[in-house]
């Protein structure tokens, strides 16, 4: 143990060594400590100036090593008082104190003791200025005095009060053990910690004192720890501790926060009730609550606790006896729900609380009328009811589904009764299968007594999901688009129609006209024909069931057609005759009111035709002059309707120029 604290003791310290070679000084809770250096002044002395407030040096301590065992105990006696508070002096290690400094003129023979301040100035190495006035900074110089001479070894300077010191604890581990407990501290910076204070108060007393108590260092969880071990405890007693950690000058630290103890080696030791119950009694109009106990061990009382709500909002009803088992609780209202819970007490703490049992008293009041005009509408999967009540004393309603139109009724809703007028939605899963539901609906009055339920209300539902028709073909035929599907109506018996979808597209595939209904049949029809067309049209066809209550399933892939655009008629006996200096051509002009151009093409024989000239639609005549001599044209005449279409040209006639 002893190696151990040695260890420990030296790294604690070990903040000390940056200032080993020269005076430091630092300030602690009643004054400045001055280090004046390592060197043990056995053949000199130490003097400590201080500045006065008109700037000049003033002796304040002149200090040497002690002579002999007895005069380091008595530099230990004379330390401030408030060391001997704060940590324990090792009066009992004067003499092992005084061997060691003997043996070295440095303080390096102290070993474990060379940084302790009390140990420091009991050697001649170190001075307290005690009980200084706050708020000032005070300035030391330290001479090394000698009978050849002095030399001045430096000037230091500190704020008085000021505490660097930023030390906390955090607790990481107790132990309970009946007449012993044990608190395992993280030290946060275990270099400058050198002692801590345990305080402790009975639990939710708030009376923190400090407790004697012994401290050692290990570690734990890879941390140095500090182990404190109360032994003015109780077994069965509930505390409160707090601890603060201390530097090697006693300034505090941050203290702990707050550990609640019971001191027992098993939370069963304490007991909790068991088998709690609460029965209500419609002739007393209360409630009679009663409980068992598995352990008398230091036992106090018990708290009941009541609330109308489960989770929370829980009251203290009670504070019983040790021996009490049953409590009547007569100051509750008829129909309404509270829940009941109880502790154990021991004096200092409670039990953990029992299981939370509901009660609810029934009330006197008949309930035989429902409520009325029950009605239901289906949008989609949402069903809308709606209701009235019948009377003033009501609570609540409960709404009542069930499958079919004579299945069991089940409840899937109880809503507070605010209004006569009640609405209501119920939002079905969606399926592929058809389902009827039956809805009814119950109040509940003040005394908590349910009514009949009213009539039952059904509604047919196709399952929200119904199939998309499927294998949709179209065809041009007869001036008309025929589009037929698969009739799905056969796996679904609520779909009662079809609808018919229509988009164009150009030559591209990209929309033109977005799918619009153009038309709606009957379940029984699956087929449809399409005869509003406009000739040389890219549509699309689209199929969508749809249900009973204009629900509808998705759209069908889409089949695609093109509407054939009919060409005009030609000219008919087209002749060309050559003369001197043309060649004229006619033609017999067709009846057909669509035409409104005519197109004539020249081409050299064995060459491709071009286009030489576009006619009105009234014209049979051309005159070509711009034909050459001794060269063979050939000539085709087409006409030419609205949509710019040519007839199919006939075969050319020839002719040449004289």
């Amino acid at each position: 143990m002893k190696r151990i604290l040695f260890i420990l003791i030296t790294a604690l310290c070990s903040g000390l060594l940056l200032h080993a070679q020269t005076p430091f000084s630092k300030a602690y809770p009643n004054g400045v400590y001055i280090f004046c250096g390592r060197e043990i002044p056995r053949t000199f002395t130490y003097l400590v100036e201080k500045k006065s407030p008109a700037g000049q040096w003033e002796k304040a301590a002149e200090i040497g090593a002690p002579q002999s065992a007895a005069a380091l105990q008595a530099n230990l006696l004379n330390l401030p008082p408030y060391f001997g508070s704060i940590m324990p002096l090792p009066f009992d290690q004067s003499e092992s104190i005084w061997e060691l400094q003997s043996k070295s003129f440095t303080t390096d023979s102290l070993r474990f003791y060379a940084y302790d301040p009390k140990i420091l100035a009991a050697v001649g190495c170190g001075w307290f200025d005690d009980g200084l006035a706050p708020d000032q900074t005070y300035h030391y110089r330290i001479t090394r005095v000698t009978r050849a001479g002095a030399v001045v070894l430096g000037e230091v300077s500190s704020y008085f009060p000021q505490n660097d010191y930023r030390g906390g604890l955090e607790i990481l581990q107790f132990t309970p053990g009946g007449n012993m407990i044990t608190l395992y501290y993280g030290l946060s910076d275990s270099a400058a910690t050198h002692n801590l204070k345990l305080y402790r108060s009975r639990y939710l007393e708030n009376s923190y004192r400090e407790v004697p108590s012994s401290t050692g260092y290990s570690s734990l969880y890879g941390r140095t720890v500090a182990v404190v071990r109360d032994e003015t405890v109780t077994k069965g007693m509930a505390y409160s501790y707090v601890a603060v950690p201390y530097d090697y000058l006693g300034n505090p630290g941050a203290p702990s926060d707050t550990i609640n103890i019971y001191n027992l080696t098993k939370m069963a030791e304490i007991g909790f009730a068991h088998n709690f119950s609460a029965v209500a009694d419609k002739e007393k109009e209360g409630v009679t609550l009663t409980w068992e106990i598995d352990t008398d061990f230091y036992v106090q009382g018990y708290e009941l606790y009541r609330s109308n709500n489960y989770e929370d909002g829980y009251e203290r009803i009670a504070a019983l006896p040790a021996d009490a088992t049953t409590y009547f609780d007569g100051k509750i209202d008829p129909a309404e729900a509270y829940y009941y819970f109880v502790m154990m007490n021991n004096g200092f703490g409670n039990s953990l609380p029992s299981a939370r049992i509901p009660v609810i008293l029934e009330g006197s009041q008949p309930n035989i009328l429902p409520p009325r005009n029950l009605a239901a509408v289906l949008h989609n999967n949402v069903v809308e009811l709606s209701f009235q009540n019948t009377k003033s004393d009501r609570r609540s309603y409960q709404l009542y589904r069930g499958e079919g139109y004579t299945g069991a009724l089940s409840l899937i809703a109880s809503i507070d009764a605010t209004e006569d007028a009640v609405a209501f939605t119920d939002t079905l899963a969606l399926s592929i299968d058809p389902q009827t539901y039956t809805y009814a609906v119950a109040d509940v009055n003040t005394s908590n007594n349910v009514s009949p339920m009213s009539n039952r209300i059904s509604i047919q539902y196709s399952g929200g999901m119904l199939p998309i028709p499927s294998r949709v073909n179209a065809q041009f035929r007869d001036n008309r688009v025929f589009v037929v599907w698969d009739d799905v109506a056969q796996q679904n018996a609520f779909i009662v129609g079809y609808h018919l979808l229509r988009s164009t597209v150009d030559s591209d595939g990209n929309t033109i006209e977005e799918p619009q209904v153009i038309a709606t049949t009957l379940f029984s029809q699956n087929g449809y024909a399409d005869s509003l067309l406009i000739p040389g049209t890219h549509y699309r066809y689209m199929v969508e069931s749809v249900g009973v209550n204009g629900e509808k399933s998705n759209a069908s892939l889409h089949v695609g057609v093109i509407v054939p655009a009919p060409l005009p008629l030609p000219p008919g006996r087209v002749s060309a005759i050559a003369s001197i200096d043309r060649i004229s051509l006619s033609w017999d002009l067709p009846i057909d009111p669509t035409i409104k151009h005519l197109r004539i093409y020249r081409a050299i024989l064995g060459e491709e035709a071009t286009l030489l000239k576009e006619l009105p639609s009234n014209q049979d005549t051309f005159d070509d002059q711009t034909a050459k001599r001794g060269v063979q044209y050939q000539y085709q005449v087409v006409t030419v309707n609205e949509r710019g279409a040519e007839s199919k040209p006939d075969v050319p006639v020839s002719a040449r120029v004289r």
